[in-house]
C-alpha cells in the first residue's frame, strides 16, 4: 500500500512539474508579445497564468515538495518570472501614460481623505484580507553571539577564493608552450567550442547552458573562468540572447581587427543561479569537459 502511495505521489509531482513548465512557456510567450498587444490583454493573460499557478501550488503537501525539490525550483522560477513581467507591464504602462506615480498618489489620496483628515482604515481592511501571518520559531540559544565564527568562516572563504584565482590567465594562449597548464585549459575549451559551433552551424550557445556542470559547481566556476579568458582574447563574444540571458558566439574574422578592447560585463553565477538555469535550460550533462581532456 505504501509503495502504491509513493508511486502516486511521484506521478502527481511529475504532472505538477509539467504544468509549471507549460506556465513558464506561457509567461515567455506573453513577454515576447509585450510590445505588440494591449496592456489589458497582457494583464489578463498574466492573471490566468497566476491563477493556474495558485491552483498547482494548492495541490500536494509540504512533504511532497520536500521529496521533489525540482518542482519547488520550477515553482519559484515561475513566481520570479511573473513578478518580472508585472514590472515590465508597469514600466510600459508608465511610458504610454496609462499609469504614473501621480495617478497612484491621487488614488491613495482619494481613498484615505475623509473630511480633511487622513483615514487609513480602508487600507487596513484591505491589508488584513490579503496579508498572511508569518510563522516563526524562536531559537533555544537566545541571543547567543556567533559573530566570531561567522567572521572566521568568511575569512576562510575569501582565502579560498584568492587561492582559486591565483592561477593567472596566460597573456597570449597561442604563443605559450603546451607545458603551461593555464594555456592547456584555455586551448581545450576553445577546441571544444570550435567543434560545438561547427556542429551547430555557428549558431550562438546560451552562456549558462555552456558553462554549467549540473553535478559539480566548481567545474562550473572553472568553465566560466576559461570562457572569460577566451572573451578577453577576442576569440568569442558574449551577447544578450532572445531569452534575455547571455549567449556565446564566435568572433568573425573582420571583428578581430576592428575590436581593440573587450567590454566588461557581469553575469551572476552562484548556486542559486545555477539551480535556476539547470531547470530553465533542462541541463542534464555538462557541455564542456576540461579535466578529462587535459592529458590529451
Amino acid at each position: 500500500m505504501n509503495q502504491c502511495s509513493e508511486d502516486l505521489n511521484a506521478t502527481q509531482a511529475l504532472d505538477r512539474k509539467q504544468r509549471l513548465k507549460d506556465l513558464i512557456e506561457a509567461n515567455r510567450s506573453i513577454q515576447n508579445r509585450l510590445t505588440v498587444q494591449s496592456v489589458e490583454d497582457t494583464l489578463n493573460e498574466l492573471s490566468n497564468v497566476v491563477k493556474k499557478s495558485d491552483i498547482i501550488h494548492g495541490e500536494g503537501s509540504v512533504t511532497d515538495r520536500a521529496e521533489h525539490t525540482s518542482e519547488v525550483m520550477r515553482d519559484v522560477q515561475l513566481l520570479k518570472m511573473n513578478h518580472e513581467l508585472m514590472s515590465k507591464v508597469f514600466q510600459q504602462s508608465s511610458l504610454m501614460g496609462f499609469f504614473s506615480e501621480q495617478i497612484y498618489q491621487n488614488a491613495i489620496r482619494q481613498t484615505v481623505a475623509r473630511q480633511g483628515d487622513d483615514d487609513w482604515t480602508p487600507f487596513t481592511e484591505i491589508a488584513c484580507n490579503i496579508a498572511r501571518m508569518a510563522r516563526a520559531k524562536s531559537t533555544m540559544l537566545g541571543a547567543y553571539k556567533v559573530e566570531l565564527k561567522e567572521r572566521a568562516v568568511k575569512e576562510r572563504q575569501q582565502r579560498r577564493k584568492a587561492e582559486q584565482a591565483a592561477e593567472k590567465r596566460p597573456e597570449c594562449v597561442d604563443k605559450l608552450s603546451r607545458q603551461d597548464k593555464g594555456a592547456k585549459k584555455v586551448n581545450i575549451v576553445h577546441k571544444q567550442l570550435a567543434q560545438m559551433f561547427k556542429t551547430n552551424n555557428n549558431q550562438p550557445i546560451p552562456y549558462y547552458k555552456l558553462v554549467i556542470d549540473p553535478k559539480n559547481f566548481m567545474n562550473t566556476v572553472e568553465n566560466a573562468f576559461q570562457i572569460a579568458f577566451l572573451v578577453h582574447d577576442n576569440r568569442i563574444a558574449i551577447e544578450t540572447g532572445d531569452d534575455n540571458y547571455p549567449q556565446v558566439r564566435l568572433i568573425r574574422s573582420d571583428e578581430v581587427n576592428a575590436v581593440k578592447e573587450t567590454t566588461q560585463a557581469i553575469c551572476t553565477l552562484n548556486l542559486e543561479k545555477c539551480r535556476e538555469m539547470i531547470i530553465f535550460y533542462d541541463i542534464t550533462e555538462p557541455m564542456l569537459v576540461i579535466e578529462n581532456s587535459e592529458d590529451e
